[in-house]
């Protein structure tokens, strides 16, 4: 473990400690849309730092998680389009 100040988002600083952690188990959200879209969330931390201060409801010690947010997509053939093609029936917007 090291020592270290984080700053807290409302400003001031706390001491704390960067934690090692070993990943258990990384297993990915599914939620089905109801056009047909599958969508699959994971998210993958990369740091944990524990401060000085406690939750003062439950006693236990509050955490700072940093971490990354991953999702994959699944989208039904009749949904795509290829990449630059308009839309039937929708004007484009010249950009100047």
């Amino acid at each position: 473990m090291k020592e270290l100040k984080i700053q807290l988002p409302k400003g001031g600083e706390v001491e704390a400690m960067d934690i090692d952690f070993e990943t258990v188990k990384e297993d990915w959200n599914e939620y089905k849309l109801e056009d047909g879209t599958i969508l699959k969330f994971k998210t993958i931390v990369s740091s944990v730092i524990r401060t000085e201060d406690y939750d003062p409801m439950t006693g236990d010690p509050i955490y700072h998680i940093r971490s990354t947010n991953v999702m994959r997509v699944r989208v039904p053939n009749e949904l795509k389009r290829l990449p630059g093609a308009k839309k039937p029936g929708v004007e484009g917007v010249e950009v100047g």
